[in-house]
């Protein structure tokens, strides 16, 4: 298992560039870029700027380990299920961007969101738009060779990825090899609390976890041991399952709270954990 940030935590106080040194500087060896404004939203970001990117990661002796993609309560207009074809059309072109752009600075995933039904539209209908759209994503993936990292997450009155059987019944039906699972410990804390017995039944389909806490019942991205999360546990079991991949730490907040602070927290709470399970 290896350490990774993202640079969510610093979007409502800091560029891309600074976000990235930080992390760097805190001890981390990898970083995941979130790629919404103000950071690296693809429409905003010429070819030659996302070089520049992929240089300071470089530079700073970085590996680049995912996207973090704009979505849920981050944005809510991008959405697969929304009842209007042109939001849904923008949602399915935001997504091909970043998976080009991840090709481009060579980013091996980029997370997956499904967005939520409104009044109005069934869950079937909105997970047959979902599934349109994510079989085009995985054409694209394939040809790119970008992961999609399907990622539970609970928002709005009729979500529809909450839990790992969600996501595994959407990888099934797609069919692809670059089809995968995040796992975000701030979601499943809330949804499902039972770690051990998700990751066992994601097996060989984890590609990804996100990290953060809360208290389980608050949508909050907190310092890792600010929470009820037990972290232990999780990396017990990752061990059993033999995770090799990346531990992200993705804490995150809307107001400029310290970040520095907070992902430094993280780092040392998560080193210890991983050296009292060896």
């Amino acid at each position: 298992m290896k350490l990774s940030c993202c640079t969510l935590a610093y979007i409502v106080s800091t560029p891309l560039d600074e976000a990235i040194k930080r992390i760097a500087e805190a001890g981390f060896k990898g970083v995941d870029l979130y790629t919404g404004p103000p950071h690296i939203y693809p429409a905003h970001y010429t070819k030659e700027e996302r070089k520049a990117v992929r240089k300071i990661i470089d530079e700073l002796g970085l590996k680049l380990t995912g996207f973090a993609v704009a979505g849920g309560i981050l944005n809510l207009g991008l959405n697969f299920s929304h009842p209007n074809k042109i939001v849904r059309d923008e949602t399915l072109q935001y997504y091909k961007d970043n998976i080009i752009l991840a090709s481009e600075i060579g980013c091996p995933l980029i997370n997956v969101l499904t967005g939520h039904c409104l009044h109005g539209t069934s869950r079937e209908q909105g997970r047959q738009w979902t599934m349109d759209a994510f079989h085009e994503l995985a054409t694209l993936a394939e040809e790119k060779k970008v992961i999609l990292g399907l990622h539970p997450q609970y928002i709005g009155d009729s979500p529809l990825m909450v839990t790992v059987d969600d996501a595994l019944d959407m990888i099934k039906e797609l069919d692809s090899k670059m089809a995968k699972i995040i796992f975000d410990t701030a979601q499943q804390n809330i949804t499902y609390r039972n770690f051990a017995e998700d990751i066992r039944k994601v097996g060989q389909n984890l590609c990804y976890i996100h990290a953060a806490d809360n208290d389980g019942v608050s949508w909050t991205h907190l310092s890792l041991g600010k929470g009820t999360v037990n972290w232990e546990g999780l990396v017990r079991t990752l061990k059993k399952i033999d995770y090799d991949g990346y531990v992200c730490v993705q804490t995150w907040s809307g107001e400029p709270l310290d970040a520095d602070s907070m992902i430094r927290e993280s780092k040392e709470y998560l080193d210890n954990i991983l050296r009292k399970v060896g």
